[in-house]
């Protein structure tokens, strides 16, 4: 895919409303399509779980996502060795195709059985986003050179 540079974003603990953070600092190329991956996210629960991993969805508009629930995107899996830390134990593969004009990033967190989860002032949640926006003149040059061949 054509990408034209790429922002990253920390959400760290201290501005956390809960599993939301509002007055983002506004991105220097703002209203772009772009896309957006989780590459790294920390959920620390400060009492034990009794679930084995956790889906992190994000409610945002998005072109290539569609499910079955017909739901906000999952945006990232985390896992769990001592169902306390859940975090990214792969390489996150999920590419949100967006705009970067976010006001406010929020989350809901779900277990496997779709269950949301809750998490309060005792836990921690921090997560990394990449933003990588796609180059729209390589996109077009691209496009205008595969449609001679279709005709």
């Amino acid at each position: 895919m054509p990408y034209h540079g790429c922002n990253y974003l920390f959400l760290h603990e201290a501005q956390r409303d809960v599993t939301t953070w509002r007055n983002l600092p506004t991105l220097p190329n703002s209203r772009r399509e772009c896309y957006i991956t989780i590459t790294d996210c920390k959920l620390v629960f400060d009492a034990t779980q009794t679930h084995e991993s956790v889906n992190l969805k994000m409610v945002i508009p998005t072109l290539n996502y569609t499910s079955s629930s017909n739901d906000s995107p999952v945006v990232a899996m985390l896992n769990t060795v001592d169902k306390k830390l859940f975090d990214m134990q792969h390489d996150n593969q999920i590419h949100i195709l967006t705009n970067d004009s976010l006001k406010k990033c929020e989350f809901i967190l779900e277990d496997n059985d779709g269950n949301v989860l809750t998490i309060d002032a005792d836990d921690s949640f921090e997560v990394m986003i990449k933003i990588e926006y796609l180059d729209q003149e390589k996109f077009t040059e691209n496009y205008l050179n595969e449609v001679p061949k279709l005709l």
